[in-house]
């Protein structure tokens, strides 16, 4: 007789499947995305749907037919295998043209038993050019718009080139926009795509640049120039790859004018800022409790729409007292689209709390202006409080006692005056003496005993501040971290030599010798050389222990590690 399976084995295994078809499911992902976000009712619309992982089938593009006429349709597919397991990914590429004019949404598409997201694309009406200025005649034509004609000093304007051409093109060349007591920077790569315009078909190749005129008044921009050759077949009146006719093709665009105003007079602010949006962001460790003596690193980072890293100005950097920062080089950087360039200043700095108590960072607020409501507006971090916990080490006094005295030091000292005075006209100079023995007696048997560790026996005689350097140094070696190690380094040479703080590598190495200066040389190579592998704090810490600093204060200056931030 058979036995089946009971209602918990049943629902064991009914549970087991539901899982791996949720595995399954969790790990394919559909994304769509377009090129252009901004395009005229005649233009295209280049739309890309993705997926990956273990998702199969086709597009569904029947619910693209209500806005858009779809013109051509790509499909490639790839395969990678990565320890042991297969991952495939499929790419459609949809030409779409709209059918209509204004906020038109691409819905989302299904794939198989996934679906896309929602895009969103604006649509404008295409102008009409005529007149005098209108569409040159010929088969090849170059246009230049500006977005906005009307601008503030510093204020970012979109500099937009579009090369119609009706025939096949070679070796085509455009020259860049030439414009006087302006900064150009150009925006991405080239974009293509086809247009009707005026009763014909045009593919259209799109440049963009970003301007930020430097001065009030007029500006201009001059024409650019298409250099190319146009190729057509001859012969039968169909195109043969082996007979072909060139012309050399010249085309100009038209010249641009923008009207630059200066700095508005309603604007109080440090630096002026012409912007769409501005962010002040920060990046804090975990908790609100920190110790003594131990870095705490803060990193502020500023991100400006309409604005390059190179116009956002440093942060304010004010500290309350017995809290000292070590910061590091800023980190500029500006990722330019469609719509313009977006900066970002990255400021990083390692704070470092010489006693326990409640500290506060003050707000940090920056004016900005903004261009599309012509308003100032700010940026703002509200302050931060952040307790510090920890009691400061510090060297007890010593008090040796008298000779012959039975009582503890603190009794002997607090004996009255005038009966040791008294009793002490034959035995003083004799007490002075034994003192003076007994205490170099002690300090050379502690030189002898600790003589390997000569870095070690000056701890005692460093200032609160040096001290938790050196805890730093020693922490971050032994937890073979070398960015840390560096920073550590750095604060113990600033603490160490304050005067010359301003230079603290330069300043610690003028004090190293082997083996130490060796092996800071190892950890600047890995850092900053071809060495990718794994960093061992063991020979650095070590050569750190060992070292005595004062003893080679006054040695002839070295020749200099490379920067710690190579440009």
């Amino acid at each position: 007789m058979v036995k089946c399976f009971g209602h918990k084995q049943l629902r064991c295994i009914w549970l087991i499947v539901a899982m791996l078809l949720w595995a399954s499911s969790a790990m394919a992902t559909v994304t769509a995305s377009v090129d252009r976000h901004t395009i005229a009712e005649d233009e295209t619309v280049n739309l890309t749907i993705e997926t990956s992982g273990s998702q199969s089938g086709e597009p569904d593009t029947s619910v693209l037919e209500k806005d858009f006429e779809l013109l051509s349709r790509n499909h490639s597919s790839s395969y990678t295998i990565t320890n042991g397991s297969m991952h495939s990914s499929s790419n459609w590429q949809l030409v779409l043209r709209p059918r209509t004019s204004g906020t038109l949404v691409i819905p989302p598409i299904a794939v198989g038993h996934e679906k896309t997201a929602a895009v969103t694309i604006e649509v404008t009406k295409a102008e009409v050019r005529q007149g005098a200025g209108g569409q040159p005649d010929g088969d090849v034509w170059v246009e230049m718009s500006l977005k906005p004609d009307h601008a503030l000093v510093q204020q970012q304007v979109i500099v937009t080139i579009r090369v119609y051409q009706g025939v096949a093109l070679a070796q085509a060349q455009l020259t860049e926009p030439e414009v006087k007591d302006a900064v150009i920077e150009r925006l991405g790569e080239d974009r293509q795509y086809q247009q009707n315009r005026n009763g014909r078909s045009w593919e259209v190749t799109e440049r963009q640049y970003a301007l930020f005129p430097q001065q009030s008044g007029k500006i201009e921009i001059a024409p650019v120039e298409l250099d190319a050759v146009t190729i057509a077949g001859a012969g039968g009146g169909g195109f043969s790859p082996f007979f072909q006719s060139t012309r050399p093709l010249q085309a100009h665009s038209n010249h641009l004018v923008v009207q630059v105003d200066p700095v508005p007079a309603s604007w109080h602010g440090k630096e002026w800022l012409p912007a769409t949006h501005v962010t002040l962001t920060e990046d804090w460790p975990e908790g609100k409790v920190f110790k003594t003596g131990e870095p705490i690193t803060r990193t502020l980072t500023v991100k400006a729409e309409g604005l390059a890293s190179s116009q956002l100005p440093a942060l304010p950097s004010l500290l309350p007292d017995h809290l000292k920062a070590y910061p590091d080089q800023p980190a500029l950087s500006d990722d330019k689209g469609e719509d313009g360039i977006v900066g970002m200043r990255r400021e990083k700095v390692a704070m470092m709390p010489t006693q326990p108590g409640t500290y506060m960072l003050p707000e940090i607020e920056l004016d900005w202006w903004n261009v599309a409501t012509g308003k100032v507006e700010h940026a703002t971090l509200p302050p931060r409080t952040f307790r510090v916990e920890g009691a400061v080490a510090a060297a007890p006094a010593m008090t040796p006692q008298l000779p012959g005295s039975s009582q503890p030091a603190e009794t002997a000292t607090a004996a009255p005056v005038q009966r040791v005075v008294s009793d002490a006209g034959w035995w003083r100079p004799v007490a002075i003496i034994s003192t003076i023995g007994w205490l170099l007696t002690l300090l050379w048997m502690v030189f002898r005993r600790r003589r390997p560790h000569l870095g070690q026996t000056m701890v005692k005689q460093q200032s609160p501040d040096v001290r938790a350097a050196r805890r730093a140094v020693i922490d971050a070696c032994r937890n073979n971290d070398a960015r840390g190690s560096e920073q550590a380094l750095l604060q113990f040479a600033a603490a160490s030599w304050p005067d010359e703080a301003g230079a603290a590598m330069a300043a610690l190495m003028k004090r190293c010798d082997e083996p130490l200066s060796g092996q800071i040389g190892q950890l600047q190579q890995h850092l900053y050389g071809r060495d990718q592998g794994h960093w061992q704090g063991r020979e650095l810490l070590h050569a750190f222990e060992q070292h005595d600093f004062a003893r080679v204060t006054a040695a002839p200056e070295k020749e200099l590690l490379p920067g710690l931030y190579p440009r």
